[in-house]
């Protein structure tokens, strides 16, 4: 079995995934959100200071079984002022062989995802557990190239973007920074063609990001949004549909 001691033997596999980290002396779970995984451990950030060597243990959605339970160490922490984030590098634990093999597997699955998807192919999977990334598959959506702005937890001012696809369940949008699933991002734009009135919506990052020459592609979904909203958004898809038909 390979020494989870040492993560640079390990291919590590880019995630964006919420996870509930367990610490020890904390009665209470720490939101937190898996950066990158490997055989050997894993890259986590979160708000909460945790100190070096505190054991803890998250469990790892999976579509193909139940949740994987991984247990480890915290060996390195990094406070970040700048967005306020703790940054944690975990070794795992002596792990079974049957958890070490399921966990071999899974980032097999995700590197052939992540593939694909630069590729620009689609690879069919079931849906991730908490996200609406199969929701908004099933909302009407339409490819786009539309300006946004989008505002962070703890940053100041706004940031620009781009939506690439647009539906009433969320976008696709290209940005300059990876947006956290603990995050609610609001988002504003105009919709060609639509009212003058800005369009704001809150949203919620979704898992599976791709980069392009040194941006982020990523998929959001609405929190909530206001009927109104949607109902707009659902005649531009509709009117740009039938004009793409009339081509």
């Amino acid at each position: 079995m390979p020494d989870p001691q040492n993560r640079r033997l390990f291919y590590r596999q880019p995630m964006l995934v919420r996870v509930d980290l367990r610490a020890a002396g904390i009665r209470v779970p720490v939101p937190a959100t898996l950066v990158d995984l490997s055989g050997g451990g894993c890259a986590l950030h979160a708000r909460t200071m945790l100190r070096p060597q505190t054991p803890v243990e998250f469990y790892l959605p999976r579509v193909d079984g139940p949740p994987l339970r991984l247990a480890g160490k915290l060996v390195k922490v990094n406070y970040v002022p700048a967005d306020r984030t703790f940054r944690y590098a975990m070794a795992f634990e002596a792990m079974n062989e049957e958890t070490a093999d399921a966990l071999v597997r899974f980032i097999s699955h995700e590197q052939r995802r992540t593939i694909s998807a630069a590729r620009g192919v689609e690879v069919e999977t079931a849906p991730r557990p908490s996200t609406r990334i199969q929701e908004m598959r099933a909302d009407r959506r339409i490819e786009v190239n539309l300006p946004v702005r989008y505002s962070i937890p703890d940053a100041h001012g706004s940031f620009s973007g781009t939506a690439v696809d647009l539906s009433t369940g969320g976008a696709r949008i290209i940005t300059e920074q990876i947006l956290r699933q603990e995050w609610n991002v609001v988002v504003r734009f105009k919709l060609p063609h639509g009212t003058a009135n800005e369009i704001r919506l809150h949203a919620r990052p979704l898992p599976g990001v791709t980069s392009t020459r040194g941006r982020f592609v990523q998929s959001v979904a609405w929190n909530n949004p206001d009927p109104r909203v949607t109902d707009e958004i659902d005649r531009f898809v509709q009117n740009a549909r039938l004009a793409g038909m009339k081509r």
